[in-house]
């Protein structure tokens, strides 16, 4: 019985096959948020002294978003539809925060617009094979 289950599986996640787009564009994500929890961990201090109205627990609540993001993106290539969901739940808090950081008005609104951007691009590269998400 396991057998039969687990070979079904398998053959359902075999029928199911990224599209270059959405490949290029989760690895582009991936990359981008990765490189982002990294300079918020070792490069705090600089960030710190180029923006010094920005408090310090702005700059973890940074990392922790990356981080989560990694997390959803890795579950998209695992075709979970839940993490599209978080995704851009995620990037609605950045984007409140962006606005709300006091590190310029002009940075935290471009900054803002990008995350927007960025998720909906993501919608629309993911609604041509949204009935394979689970």
């Amino acid at each position: 019985m396991s057998e039969t289950f687990a070979s079904s599986a398998l053959q359902k996640m075999e029928n199911k096959k990224h599209g270059t787009l959405l490949t290029v564009w989760l690895f582009l994500m991936l990359i981008v948020n990765i490189g982002s929890a990294l300079t918020y961990q070792f490069w705090s201090l600089y960030i710190i002294t180029g923006f010094p109205n920005m408090p310090s627990w702005l700059l973890y609540s940074y990392e922790i978003l990356s981080l989560a993001n990694v997390v959803f993106i890795v579950s998209l290539f695992q075709w979970k539809k839940w993490a599209f969901f978080a995704f851009s739940i995620s990037m609605a808090v950045s984007i409140v925060l962006n606005l709300s950081a006091g590190t310029g008005a002009g940075k935290g609104i471009l900054s803002a617009i990008g995350n927007l951007i960025s998720v909906i691009l993501l919608y629309l590269i993911l609604r041509p094979s949204w009935g394979m998400f689970e």
